[in-house]
């Protein structure tokens, strides 16, 4: 039993010998860039990597279009800015140790997308304000790619292929060849949606990347005096007291980016007074005072909710018998 430690702790030891082994497949030089779509006239970062070689005994030189931009030992990093749109840049590392040469290239084409983000939600029919996303309501996401061809062609975008995520999510329906429009449901409030679009050209010669995040708002009413001669005056929302300066004033309610339109509710001191989106007020009898009139707006389906008050001065000359039509 004692003849067989020896030989027991001999291969206990055989076991934790390290073995270094290159891995099939691997590529001895690797090199990224940072951000991985890069846009006309950004700057790019390069990153040399290795598994294999020790990069830190090696000589790493880098190079744009056949200009030398770093040379020295280690995973060095360095930067360089790209051409505008339709430009070329060749990216070159090479590495140096015991005698043996490694090289990586790399081609980056720059390009760019806009994404514009129309939202369906409710708004008076003037307003000419960029309408917020309104909780659980309808938008689209318009994409606008600019991918150039070296000499300055436009690639027609009904040729590209777009690949549409929310968050993690691959939206593999609204994905494909021209499907630059996506349209969707924004989420509840308080839970913003991470939009990402990959656009490429059939052979991939040409990606890029855009991505925007959608953060619905709180729906808001606003109230707004109705003339009767030049109709809503919507350029001022009424707020605090204001004097009623004939016997009868029209009011208006808008409800503002609530996903579809709500059902509106007003009270005047309390009392409800109708539902319609104008509501008139008269004053009756002798004697002045204030009222209180407020208006509520509530959306059935995704239960938003919105509210405006304002107080209505009646002079001497009208009384308190006030009512709403």
């Amino acid at each position: 039993m004692f003849r067989l430690l020896p030989l027991i702790l001999f291969f206990t030891l055989f076991a934790f010998v390290p073995v270094h082994a290159q891995q099939v497949g691997a590529e001895p030089l690797t090199v990224s860039i940072s951000p991985t779509y890069p846009k006309p006239y950004q700057t790019i970062t390069i990153i040399p990597a290795s598994t294999i070689i020790d990069l830190s005994a090696s000589t790493v030189t880098i190079s744009a279009n056949g200009k030398v931009i770093h040379k020295g030992s280690g995973a060095e990093r360095a930067n360089v800015q790209l051409g505008g749109p339709g430009s070329v840049t060749t990216i070159t590392v090479t590495a140096v140790t015991a005698g043996r040469t490694y090289s990586k290239q790399m081609t980056v084409r720059p390009a760019d997308i806009a994404l514009i983000i129309e939202p369906s939600t409710t708004a008076h029919p003037f307003y000419q304000g960029g309408t917020p996303v309104g909780s659980e309501g309808r938008l689209r996401i318009v994409a606008l790619p600019d991918i150039r061809t070296t000499t300055g062609a436009r690639v027609a975008p009904e040729n590209l292929i777009y690949t549409w995520k929310v968050d993690d999510r691959l939206l593999e329906a609204q994905s494909g060849i021209g499907k630059s429009v996506l349209t969707a449901t924004a989420p509840v409030r308080y839970r913003d949606t991470t939009v990402t679009l990959t656009v490429a050209s059939a052979d991939s010669s040409y990606v890029a990347q855009a991505q925007t995040t959608v953060s619905p708002i709180d729906p808001v009413v606003r109230i707004y005096q109705n003339d009767p001669l030049l109709g809503p005056l919507f350029d001022h929302a009424l707020s605090g007291t204001l004097p009623m300066e004939g016997e009868e004033e029209t009011y208006r309610a808008v409800p503002y980016f609530f996903s579809s339109a709500p059902a509106l509710t007003w009270s005047v001191n309390g009392a409800p007074s109708g539902g319609e989106k104008d509501i008139t007020l008269r004053s009756t009898g002798t004697g002045g005072g204030t009222a209180a009139l407020s208006v509520s707006a509530k959306q059935p389906t995704t239960h938003q909710t919105g509210d405006a008050r304002i107080s209505i001065q009646f002079s001497s000359g009208g009384g308190l018998g006030i009512f709403g039509l």
